[in-house]
């Protein structure tokens, strides 16, 4: 009689776990296998440029003294005066504020009182010893009363140097009362006024130099390599009209900015005829290449891109196929290195896409996507 009631149980579970697997059995035939999912790899890539590229492009930056510096006294005191106002120009060794000197003076003069009272005693001891050593050397002295006397003068001599040299640091601490303009420029800043009482090293006046002029550009990676083969720079500022100023490159960044991948270029340039650059001021900076360069020597890649395939020798570089957005590995020839990377002196073509980053976890013809400018390796 119990085998009949304990069947539909039975049957009951058995429904209710196939209900619950089957929908499971279901939802895993329904997730696609992870070898069918096509991974897309993130990278950063640049493109292979020519100088006609560079030639004709502008180059927007922004105005700065070559030279700028914020003056302060080297010793403590009270502004006795300053000589100069927001605005003027200074030459190179103007006096442009004063300490009241009356403390170091004093110090000065105590101590060259003390120099001379040393050199007399000195001098007392140095007759001294000469007549104890005359004594000594016929026989009416021990040689114990020349040794005291010798010590004596060392003594004093000893005191001379010494005070000889507090006196050396008080006459420059006087002359520290001085502040002078390290190089012809404009006063921009004045932080205090006559008769404050100032700390060493505490700013006092801010000067520029105003005869030169810096600007900083940024240069794409595609072209920092041509940079030292440039010539003929000139800036314009819109400030003050179409007049083209001739720049110098005086300094070339060996670092990338991570957020626009630009290296930074300096240009140096004097304060044209007609018209005042000041700094703030933006600029449109534009050169020419020399001709004549040799044109794969001066492709330079970073590190990052160059690498040899398994079973090979030769270097490569991954190259994307802009319509597919899949890379293809190619031999290069690689050069010397620089400071900016590696020179590339063959097996590139002008306007090609390269790959700068994530280039070990690649393979033919994968599908890449390229980076943002400032996202992470």
């Amino acid at each position: 009689m119990l085998s009949p009631m304990l069947t539909p149980n039975r049957s009951w579970s058995f429904a209710r776990i196939f209900l619950v697997v089957f929908p499971l059995a279901a939802c895993q035939e329904a997730v696609p296998k992870s070898a069918d999912v096509e991974i897309v790899r993130p990278v950063r890539t640049l493109q292979v440029s020519d100088a006609n590229d560079l030639q004709g492009s502008y180059f927007i930056g922004t105005a700065r003294a070559a030279r700028e510096v914020s003056l302060g006294f080297s010793v403590s005191g009270t502004v006795s005066g300053i000589a100069v106002q927001v605005g003027d120009k200074v030459e190179k060794g103007q006096v442009v504020a004063t300490l009241d000197p009356a403390t170091y003076q004093a110090e000065v003069d105590r101590l060259s009182a003390d120099l001379e009272s040393a050199i007399a005693t000195h001098d007392n001891a140095l007759e001294q010893t000469k007549r104890q050593r005359a004594l000594f050397e016929k026989g009416h002295v021990a040689q114990s009363a020349l040794d005291t006397s010798d010590a004596n003068e060392r003594s004093t001599k000893a005191a001379i140097a010494s005070v000889q040299g507090a006196l050396d640091k008080a006459r420059l601490n006087l002359s520290y009362t001085s502040l002078k303009a390290p190089f012809e420029g404009n006063v921009v800043a004045k932080y205090v006024e006559n008769f404050e009482e100032v700390q060493a090293q505490q700013q006092v006046l801010r000067i520029l130099d105003s005869e030169h002029i810096e600007m900083v550009i940024d240069i794409p990676e595609r072209y920092i390599g041509l940079s030292k083969h440039v010539m003929d720079v000139r800036v314009t500022f819109d400030a003050i009209g179409d007049v083209e100023i001739p720049a110098e490159i005086t300094e070339i960044g060996t670092e990338a900015s991570s957020l626009t991948r630009t290296f930074p270029v300096t240009l140096l340039m004097d304060q044209p005829d007609t018209g005042q650059v000041l700094p703030g001021m933006t600029g449109r900076a534009k050169g020419r290449v020399a001709e004549g360069f040799q044109r794969f020597s001066n492709i330079v890649v970073p590190p990052a891109a160059v690498f040899v395939p398994e079973g090979k020798s030769q270097p490569h570089i991954w190259v994307v196929e802009p319509e597919t957005s899949t890379v293809a590995a190619k031999p290069v020839t690689v050069g010397a290195p620089r400071t900016q990377g590696l020179a590339i002196d063959g097996g590139l073509e002008i306007g090609e896409i390269i790959v700068t980053a994530g280039a070990n976890s690649l393979r033919d013809g994968q599908k890449v996507s390229i980076k943002p400018a400032g996202a992470g390796e």
